[in-house]
């Protein structure tokens, strides 16, 4: 994991040493910039910007290469939203591509015999049963029949893909290790051994021998040669309800009428105000956008300015658990929820919640602790703002490390495990009720995805995003406080240490806390329980300069890159 090195100044959140690789992170161009997880599929936007695409075609050209170069994020066996700002109509708009539950899924699907939930890791994610519809690849051609220039065809946007999958790249550390973590896991599965695996079956490959994904290719050219129906009614839908039926490990009942019957629903962003600022975000199912833009609302009611640097992140960590508390027993499938969207988001609620904040002791905003989230951080975000003015916030992930772990045969991509995103434990404690975010069929689980824009006098300002699983939230929340608040430049915005409460305690990335036990008294002296965290998120940003220049920003915690074009 990354080290972070602590400041010289002894503040509350220091400024990290960075390397000097590090530093250069960012990019600044004048027409047009891509930010992602990957060089290669920042490169493939910038050259599909180049070409006169716009943001919608770069995205999804940048979509298809993370499949192949990152698939334990990302890919087309899974789901995403995508928020998209059309700048001829000066408007917002937000896709729906979650997975949905199978017509078969149960409220009690991932309890066991005893009635408690089955163990997260390994058995609860992998195999047949957690695997939702896919929801990614109807998704992007929606938004390309929608908004993509016209420049470029929606088939010849998965060449680059195509190429790098038939011609093999060298495995990053980031994806090595990620297939070592998992090699017991992925084990299991025939068709995910002959792709991560050596010859032999024995192992994973490991950082820096190639890989090779010739079933991938042949998936793409069909899809780029024929359209989406092969996935959805035809001969690839087939081999994914074969592959979850015939499951190795949880076999499940998903159909053909399962995947024909998908759709993509187009909903009304989450629009939200901050000292002066507009912000938009996904709704529900997606729990981000509102979350978000509730922390938010219940920061507006303190001057930062007034607040030391202490104090002020002391307000910062209780908001964030407020905001989890009324997420985690409102937000779900809208068709689930009982609670009204436009209450939860409404100043006068977060007015209140700001009332039980006292910088000097956080004790009673905290509430009981809640025990540690169970899901998967693996996702991926990218940025992009075109010649145009046009912009996109895309949050894309199949959920777990490498989905399911399986792989459809013959096809070469992940499965996602997204059913696990609902509550294992399906009745509420205090009565009894099934709980919104249960399994069930048809249903979407509840998400943390967040791509976020922001808005300054009703221009472009910001655009952000972040994978992490819960810790999307407060990964974004970071950098747009770190952004608006604390007004810094933008790579410094995305690189400092990250404060995290969702559960009750405080979560610290980044703070060097052995070199320094000062910082973690300091917070408990303020009634924090403290955890130290690995390093969390990997956001992807563009900021939008006064005089008009893009500056992009690839968090130091991953392997992506900025690319502009001048």
């Amino acid at each position: 994991m990354m080290k972070f090195r602590q400041s010289l100044i002894l503040v509350l959140i220091p400024l990290l040493c960075l390397p000097s690789s590090w530093a250069e992170a960012s990019e600044k161009a004048w027409k047009a910039m891509a930010v992602t997880a990957d060089p290669a599929a920042t490169q493939a936007a910038v050259e599909i910007l180049k070409k006169g695409g716009n943001a919608v075609d770069a995205a999804i050209a940048a979509q298809w290469v993370l499949n192949v170069v990152e698939p334990q994020s990302s890919g087309i066996g899974g789901g995403g939203f995508f928020i998209y700002y059309d700048a001829a109509s000066r408007k917002v708009f937000a896709f729906d591509g979650r997975e949905t539950a199978p017509a078969s899924a149960r409220p009690e699907m991932f309890l066991g015999k005893d009635g408690k939930p089955v163990r997260f890791w390994p058995e609860r994610i992998s195999g047949g049963l957690p695997a939702g519809v896919p929801g990614l690849l109807k998704l992007l051609k929606t938004v390309h029949a929608r908004f993509s220039s016209n420049k470029v065809s929606f088939a010849s946007l998965f060449e680059p893909a195509i190429e790098i999958a038939e011609k093999g790249f060298p495995i990053s550390e980031r994806l090595g290790g990620a297939l070592q973590k998992e090699e017991s896991r992925l084990k299991l599965f025939k068709a995910t051994r002959k792709v991560f695996f050596d010859k032999a079956g024995r192992r994973t490959l490991r950082a820096g021998e190639i890989l090779v994904q010739e079933d991938l290719g042949r998936t793409f050219r069909l899809l780029a040669g024929e359209g989406i129906g092969p996935f959805y009614e035809g001969a690839i839908a087939k081999d994914i309800v074969k592959a979850v039926r015939k499951a190795s490990v949880n076999p499940a009942k998903m159909t053909i009428k399962d995947l024909a019957s998908y759709e993509v629903v187009e909903r009304e962003p989450v629009r939200g105000t901050y000292r002066g600022y507009e912000v938009w975000g996904m709704p529900p199912p997606s729990s981000g956008g509102p979350t978000v833009q509730m922390v938010l609302n219940i920061l507006e009611n303190f001057s930062w300015d007034s607040l030391s640097s202490e104090h002020r992140m002391s307000v910062f960590a209780q908001a964030q658990r407020l905001a989890f508390i009324e997420r985690n027993k409102a937000l779900a499938d809208p068709a689930a929820m009982t609670v009204d969207l436009e209450d939860f988001l409404s100043k006068d609620k977060a007015k209140k919640l700001a009332a039980v904040i006292d910088p000097v002791d956080a004790s009673q905003a905290l509430g009981p602790k809640d025990p540690p989230a169970q899901e998967g951080t693996h996702t991926s975000h990218l940025s992009i703002a075109d010649a145009d003015g046009n912009l996109v916030a895309f949050t894309t992930t199949i959920e777990h490390l490498f989905g399911c772990g399986m792989i459809v045969p013959g096809r070469g991509f992940f499965l996602n495990n997204e059913l696990t995103d609902f509550d294992a434990q399906i009745y509420g404690e205090a009565d009894g009720q099934v709980l919104p975010n249960a399994p069930g069929p048809r249903k979407r689980p509840r998400s943390s995805m967040s791509p976020t824009l922001v808005f300054k006098n009703s221009e472009p300002y910001l655009i952000t995003g972040s994978p992490g699983g819960s810790k999307i939230i407060g990964a974004v929340l970071n950098v747009l406080v770190n952004v608006l608040d604390e007004k810094l430049p933008l790579q410094e915005a995305v690189d400092r240490p990250r404060v995290l409460n969702r559960e009750g305690a405080v979560e610290l990335e980044g703070f060097s806390l052995d070199e320094n036990p000062g910082e973690q008294k300091r917070w408990e002296s303020l009634g924090f329980e403290v955890v130290r965290h690995e390093a969390f998120g990997n956001t992807q940003s563009i900021l939008f300069h006064e005089d008009g220049f893009l500056e992009g920003a690839s968090d130091p915690r991953g392997i992506g890159a900025p690319g502009g074009v001048e």
